[in-house]
C-alpha cells in the first residue's frame, strides 16, 4: 500500500505517525503531515546520495536498507484528526517520550489505563484511531457493496460498537475484537436477544454485525435451518408487559462469503439500505436492528 485513498485523508486531517523498521522492529522516525505524507518517505530514499542533512540521511539509508532486503518500512498512524497545531504538539510529545524511553533505557508494560485516551473531534465516529496505514484504511473506508446484490435473502443488521456489556462480561468488546469475526463476545453481540416477531425469527437467514461509524460489516452468520432456530427468551418490559425474545447464539454458524461476495477478510460496507445510503454514507438513525428481504 502507497497511498490512501480521498475518502480516507478527508477524515484524516493532520495525523502524527511512526515508521518502524520491519526488520529491528524499531521505531526510527516520528512525523506529522496530512495527505499521504506517511507514504513520501519511501520516494524521498532515492535521493539519499544528493543530501547534506546528515539527520535526514540517516533517515533514508535505513529505509534504503530495508529495500535492501525485499522489504517495505512498517508505517503507523498514531492519532488523526488533528489541527496543524495540536499536530505539531503530539509530533514534539512523542518525540520526547520515545528520547526518554531510549536515554533512560526504561521498558514499557502494559499500561494500566481503561481507557485508550482523549479522542479528537475527527476521531468520535472511527471505530479505528490508531494502527498500521493498511488497517486504517480498511477500517475508514470499508470496500462498499452494492446490498441489491442480496436482497433476494431474509436478513437482519444489527449495530456492533467496542463497548462494555453491564449485564453480561462475556459479551464485553474490545476494539480488536471487532476485526476478528470468530471473537466469542461479537458473536454474543450479533446473535442475541432480540425482540422481534415470530415470523422473522423463523424465516431469518443471515444475521450480520455492522459499525455504525462506518458502515462496516464485523461479523456474520447464518442460520442452521433445521428446527430448534433459536431460543426463546421470556421476559418482560419495564412496564410490565410479557416481552419474547429471540437468541440464535447455539443456532447460527460463522461464514465468510455470501453468494460469493467476500465479507472476510477483505472490509467491506453494504449500501443502499437503512445503515448506508446508495452513495456509501453512513445514516445517523436510532434502530439498533433493521431488516431486509421481508415483505
Amino acid at each position: 500500500m502507497n497511498r490512501f485513498t480521498e475518502e480516507v485523508i478527508n477524515q484524516l486531517g493532520y495525523y502524527v505517525y511512526a515508521l518502524v523498521n520491519p526488520i529491528s522492529h524499531s521505531v526510527f522516525y516520528i512525523g506529522k503531515g496530512t495527505r499521504n505524507r506517511v507514504f513520501a518517505h519511501e520516494q524521498e530514499s532515492l535521493k539519499v546520495d544528493f543530501l547534506s542533512d546528515i539527520a535526514e540521511k540517516q533517515k533514508l539509508n535505513e529505509i534504503k536498507q530495508i529495500h535492501s532486503k525485499d522489504m517495505e518500512v512498517d508505517k503507523y498512524i498514531l492519532t488523526f484528526g488533528l489541527s496543524e497545531n495540536e499536530a505539531f504538539h503530539v509530533e514534539n510529545a512523542v518525540i520526547n517520550f520515545c528520547k526518554l524511553i531510549d536515554d533512560q533505557k526504561l521498558n514499557i508494560k502494559k499500561l494500566s489505563n481503561i481507557m485508550s485516551g482523549h479522542r479528537s473531534d475527527g476521531q468520535k465516529e472511527a471505530l479505528q484511531t490508531f494502527g498500521r496505514v493498511d488497517l486504517l484504511q480498511d477500517a475508514l473506508s470499508p470496500k462498499p457493496v452494492d446490498i441489491s446484490q442480496l436482497s433476494h435473502h431474509k436478513m437482519m443488521f444489527v449495530k456492533i460498537k467496542p463497548t462494555k456489556d453491564n449485564s453480561d462480561s462475556k459479551r464485553d468488546l474490545k476494539t480488536e475484537e471487532m476485526y476478528n469475526p470468530e471473537s466469542e463476545a461479537l458473536k454474543k453481540r450479533t446473535l442475541g436477544n432480540w425482540v422481534m416477531s415470530l415470523d422473522k425469527a423463523s424465516s431469518i437467514e443471515y444475521i450480520l454485525g455492522v459499525y455504525p461509524g462506518s458502515g462496516m460489516i464485523v461479523s456474520a452468520f447464518k442460520i442452521i435451518k433445521d428446527s430448534p432456530r433459536y431460543k426463546v427468551i421470556q421476559g418482560e418490559t419495564p412496564s410490565g408487559r410479557k416481552q419474547i425474545r429471540y437468541d440464535f447464539y447455539q443456532y447460527a454458524e460463522s461464514i465468510t462469503e455470501i453468494d460469493g461476495i467476500q465479507l472476510f477478510p477483505n472490509h467491506i460496507k453494504l449500501t443502499g439500505y437503512q445503515y448506508v445510503d446508495s452513495n456509501g454514507i453512513p445514516c445517523a438513525i436510532q434502530s439498533e436492528r433493521v431488516y431486509i428481504g421481508f415483505d
